[in-house]
Parts: C-alpha cells; sequence; structure tokens
C-alpha cells in the first residue's frame, strides 16, 4: 500500500499489524484506535472482578479515552481535530 505509516508514542501500540495512521496525498487515514492509554493494558471505563470478568462498564470513559488517542495520533501526524471530516 502506498503512503506514510505513522505511530504515536502517546497513543497505544495498536493490535493488530497495522499503523495508527496512514498519510496517502493530503489524506490522514486512521485506524483501529481504541481507549487504552500507551504502555497500559487496562480498559479504561471497564472493571473486572477476579474472574476476568465484566463487572462495570463505563462507555463515556472508554469514549473520552479513545477521543484523546485520536487527539495525540492526530497530532503526532501533523495535523488536528480542525482538519477532521
Amino acid at each position: 500500500m502506498n503512503g506514510e505509516k505513522i505511530n504515536s508514542n502517546r497513543a497505544p501500540q495498536a493490535v493488530g499489524l497495522y499503523p495508527h495512521a496512514r498519510k496517502v496525498g493530503d489524506l490522514l487515514f486512521l485506524s483501529g484506535v481504541g481507549p487504552r492509554k500507551a504502555g497500559e493494558m487496562e480498559i479504561p471505563g471497564v472493571t473486572l472482578d477476579e474472574q476476568g470478568e465484566i463487572i462495570q462498564y463505563d462507555i463515556e470513559k472508554q469514549c473520552h479515552s479513545v477521543f484523546q488517542n485520536i487527539k495525540y495520533i492526530l497530532e503526532d501526524s501533523g495535523s488536528s481535530w480542525d482538519n477532521i471530516v
């Protein structure tokens, strides 16, 4: 695939074999952005019991965390919220 691969050190590592973003011409494509924080395995907004089962789920916290990660990726790609279509 053409284009420059871009990864942010401030966003969590991708869980698949893909970059955080890919720049093709004047377009920037983000992929698979989730709520985890860089360097952590916990998912913000999810509370697990001793068996690893979800006992509490806060979609608002997850959304805020995803938006923060998108912001990091955009900024580290030389872009910003102002350029989102």
